[in-house]
C-alpha cells in the first residue's frame, strides 16, 4: 500500500511540474490573457451561480432574490434579451468553470488549472505511447513550453486550449484503454467530456478525426476493432454528455424567462464576406425575396467580423440588429445558406477550401498576446468583468500600458513556424523510411499518428468553413504537431515493440 501510495504521489508530482512549466513561460511573457468573449463567458458564470446565492442569502448575508442584488440594478430586460440572441454560442460550463476558478484564485488559477490539465493529458499519452519515464515528461513539458503555442493558449481566458487537450486524451482512449486502469480511463474520459462541454466545435472535430482514424488503424495496422470500441463509445458518450448540458441550459433559460437561445449567424455571415452571399443577397433580394438580410443588402458585406459584431451602420448587421430582427435572421440562416450553395456550388466550395487552409497554416497568436490596454480604457469595456479580472492579477500601472505581454508577436509567429514545419519534415521523414516506420510507426504510434495529424486537418475544415480563417482556431492546436513528432522520435529512438499493458501508478500485477 505504502509503495502504491508513493507511486501515485510521484505522477501527481511528475504533471504538476509539467505544468508549472508551463506556467513559466506565462509568467515570463507576463500574465494570463484576456479577450472580448471573455466577459460573456465570466457573466454567464456568475449568472448560473446566482440561484444558489440567492439561496444561501440568509446564511451568508447576501442579497435572497434579484430585486435585492446591486449587481442586477444596471442589467435592463431589452438588453438580456438581446444577450439571449448570442449565448447559445458560448459554454455556460467553461464561464462557471472559469469564474469560479478565477473567483478563488484570479486568472492565475484559471491557467494553473489548463496547465494541469494539459500535463496529464500528454502525460497519460506518453507513458502509453511510448512509456516514458519521469524525466521525459519534463524533457517533453518543457520543449513544448518553450517550442509551441501550448502555454499561451493553457494562460488563456479562454476554451480554446481544452480542443488540444480533450483530443489528446481522447487519442489515448482510442488506441490505449486497453493498457490503462479505471482511474485514468475516467479521469481522461472528462478531459474529452470539459473539451467538447467548452466549444461546440470540438465534437465534430473529434468525430471526424476518429471516422478517419480507426479506419486507418484497423485497415492498415490490423488492430481490432474491439480494441477501439471503448475509447469510441466514451466518445460517444462525451457528444451526448456535452449535447445534454446544453440542452438542459437551454431549457433552464427557456423555462426562467421564456426566451429560447440562439446564436449570431457564423455561416450566413462567411458566405456574405466570402462574395457568393453577398452576390445572392443582392440578386434575390432585387427579385423580390424578402429575407430579414436585405435591410442590409447595400452595405459592403466583406467582413465576417463587421456583419456579426459591428455597432457602425456602414458596416455592421447583427450587432446594430433589434432583438426580433436577430430571431428572424437565425430562423432563415439554415434556408439563406442552402440558397448560396445553390446559387453558386463552385464559389461557395473555393471559399471553404480556402479559409480552410488559411487556417491550417496559421500558427499566429494575436488574441493571447494581445494588449489588454483598450479593455481596460475603453469606455465600453472598462467596467466589465474582463477589467476586474486583469486588475485582480495586479496594477497595470497609472496609463494601463503595464500589462502589455512581453513576447513579440512577429517573433512568436516565426518562431512556432518554424518549430511546426521541423515537426511535420520529421514526421514526412519517419512515414517514408522503412526502417523508421518501422521502429516508430507500429501498431501502437502508427494510428495515434493518423488521429492527432488528422485532428489538425479537420479542426481547420470545420473552423475555417463555419467562422472564417482566424488566428487562434488553428494557433489553439498547433502544438499537437510537435508533440506528435516527439512522440514518434521517441517511440524511434527506443525501438519499441508494441507496448502490453501499461500499469497504472502503484497497480499490481
Amino acid at each position: 500500500m505504502e509503495g502504491r501510495a508513493r507511486s501515485w504521489l510521484s505522477e501527481v508530482a511528475v504533471v504538476i511540474a509539467g505544468a508549472m512549466l508551463l506556467l513559466g513561460m506565462i509568467v515570463a511573457d507576463g500574465r494570463p490573457a484576456v479577450f472580448s468573449d471573455t466577459n460573456i463567458y465570466v457573466w454567464m458564470g456568475r449568472l448560473q451561480l446566482r440561484p444558489i446565492r440567492y439561496a444561501l442569502g440568509p446564511v451568508i448575508g447576501g442579497p435572497t432574490s434579484a430585486a435585492q442584488d446591486p449587481e442586477t440594478a444596471d442589467e435592463q430586460a431589452s438588453e438580456l434579451a438581446l444577450r439571449r440572441t448570442e449565448m447559445a454560442a458560448r459554454s455556460p460550463w467553461f464561464g462557471l468553470t472559469a469564474y469560479i476558478v478565477s473567483a478563488l484564485g484570479s486568472l492565475w488559477a484559471l491557467a494553473a488549472l489548463q496547465s494541469l490539465a494539459a500535463s496529464y493529458a500528454i502525460r497519460a499519452l506518453w507513458r502509453a505511447a511510448v512509456g516514458g519515464p519521469a524525466l521525459e515528461h519534463l524533457i517533453l513539458m518543457a520543449a513544448l513550453a518553450l517550442g509551441t503555442t501550448l502555454p499561451f493558449f493553457a494562460g488563456f481566458a479562454m476554451p480554446d486550449v481544452w480542443a488540444g487537450v480533450g483530443l489528446t486524451a481522447l487519442a489515448t482512449l482510442l488506441f490505449f484503454s486497453h493498457t490503462l486502469g479505471r482511474l485514468t480511463i475516467a479521469a481522461l474520459f472528462l478531459l474529452v467530456l470539459a473539451a467538447l462541454s467548452f466549444h461546440q466545435s470540438n465534437a465534430p472535430v473529434a468525430l471526424l478525426a476518429v471516422l478517419v482514424a480507426a479506419p486507418a488503424a484497423h485497415f492498415l495496422w490490423r488492430v481490432p476493432w474491439r480494441r477501439m470500441a471503448l475509447g469510441a463509445g466514451l466518445l460517444i458518450a462525451a457528444v451526448a454528455g456535452a449535447g445534454g448540458l446544453q440542452i438542459g441550459y437551454d431549457l433552464a433559460i427557456k423555462a426562467s424567462t421564456g426566451d429560447t437561445l440562439r446564436s449570431p449567424p457564423f455561416l450566413a455571415a462567411r458566405l456574405l464576406a466570402d462574395g457568393p452571399g453577398r452576390a445572392y443577397l443582392r440578386r434575390s433580394c432585387h427579385d423580390g425575396a424578402q429575407w430579414a438580410l436585405c435591410r442590409f443588402q447595400n452595405l459592403p458585406l466583406d467582413n465576417s467580423q463587421d456583419i456579426l459584431w459591428s455597432g457602425d451602420p456602414a458596416k455592421g448587421v447583427f450587432g446594430r440588429a433589434g432583438v426580433a430582427e436577430r430571431i428572424r435572421i437565425d430562423r432563415e440562416q439554415i434556408r439563406f445558406v442552402l440558397a448560396v450553395i445553390a446559387f453558386d456550388p463552385v464559389g461557395s466550395f473555393k471559399a471553404a477550401l480556402g479559409n480552410s487552409w488559411r487556417t491550417l497554416i496559421s500558427v499566429n497568436l494575436e488574441d493571447p498576446l494581445r494588449d489588454p490596454h483598450f479593455y481596460l480604457t475603453d469606455p465600453d469595456w472598462r467596467d466589465t468583468y474582463i477589467a476586474d479580472l486583469v486588475h485582480d492579477m495586479g496594477s497595470c500601472g497609472a496609463s494601463e500600458h503595464d500589462c502589455r505581454p512581453r513576447l513579440d508577436l512577429a517573433i512568436a509567429a516565426y518562431w512556432h513556424g518554424a518549430v511546426c514545419l521541423i515537426a511535420l519534415a520529421w514526421l514526412a521523414v519517419a512515414a517514408s523510411c522503412k526502417r523508421l516506420r518501422y521502429l516508430a510507426l507500429d501498431a501502437n504510434l502508427g494510428p495515434t499518428t493518423i488521429l492527432l495529424l488528422a485532428s489538425l486537418l479537420c479542426n481547420a475544415a470545420v473552423l475555417g468553413v463555419l467562422s472564417g480563417p482566424f488566428a487562434r482556431y488553428q494557433a489553439r492546436i498547433a502544438w499537437i504537431l510537435p508533440m506528435t513528432a516527439l512522440l514518434v522520435g521517441a517511440a524511434a529512438l527506443r525501438r519499441r515493440q508494441p507496448l502490453r499493458h501499461v500499469a497504472e501508478p502503484g497497480e499490481v500485477g
